[in-house]
């Protein structure tokens, strides 16, 4: 993230603190996550960098598993559209594979979860198995043909950390490590890495494509916005 321009958090918590006016937002842009910290967190920094009322980002965690974010999701977006008065231009729903495939049940969410999503038109950046590969893709390339279970993920991040800042633990739920990668990642390697792996998967259920990520897909339909907005006369 810090290669494309660094994230202030401040900036973001400020803009995401102001008294809304809400007519002046030509695009409402809603990210519904399964994770209550990270994940919302990682996301809420993008709204500093949006031009001042251009695209009004609102990123919510639920700690939800897969069906119950999209099912939280047309929830929001209810709400948000109620808020402002106007309709929610796009809705992402960001959630993990986690232990999907180990009962039926847990199967069956997460493949309703993208069924879901698509009756909702809302759309879907998923991980298998978790969001933190995509965080891990910013400090290094993973073998996409070797699966990569998440305590490695954990392990990998909390190595690649330490390299970087001596002083860094990587703590599941921690957002220190968003702030470790807006510091010292590389979001274009990320997404290039991101999409490599995608190639490679295709054709193979989200279920089964261990390791994979589509969150590059969310983040540059991100910069996509702010790039637009930010050239657009005044």
């Amino acid at each position: 993230m810090a290669k494309r321009g660094a994230i202030s958090r401040k900036s973001a918590k400020d803009k995401d603190n102001r008294p809304v006016r809400w007519r002046r937002y030509p695009h409402l842009f809603l990210i519904v996550c399964e994770d209550e910290k990270t994940e919302p967190y990682y996301f809420k920094q993008f709204i500093g960098l949006f031009p001042e009322d251009t695209v009004f980002l609102r990123a919510v965690g639920t700690g939800s598993s897969s069906l119950g974010v999209v099912q939280r999701s047309e929830v929001e977006k209810d709400l948000l559209a109620f808020e402002a008065n106007k309709h929610v231009d796009e809705v992402w729903v960001v959630f993990d594979k986690d232990d999907a495939e180990k009962s039926s049940g847990n199967t069956e969410r997460f493949e309703q979860a993208f069924k879901k999503a698509k009756e909702l038109n809302h759309k879907v950046a998923y991980s298998n198995e978790v969001f933190e590969l995509w965080l891990l893709l910013h400090l290094k390339a993973v073998d996409a043909n070797k699966e990569l279970p998440r305590e490695e993920i954990y392990l990998q991040l909390d190595r690649s950390g330490k390299s970087l800042d001596s002083n860094f633990a990587y703590i599941h739920g921690n957002t220190n490590i968003v702030d470790l990668i807006s510091r010292y990642g590389n979001e274009n390697n990320a997404i290039e890495r991101a999409a490599a792996i995608l190639r490679l998967k295709e054709g193979i259920h989200p279920i089964k494509a261990n390791p994979s990520t589509t969150v590059h897909i969310l983040v540059k339909r991100l910069r996509e916005l702010i790039q637009y907005y930010s050239f657009i006369p005044e």
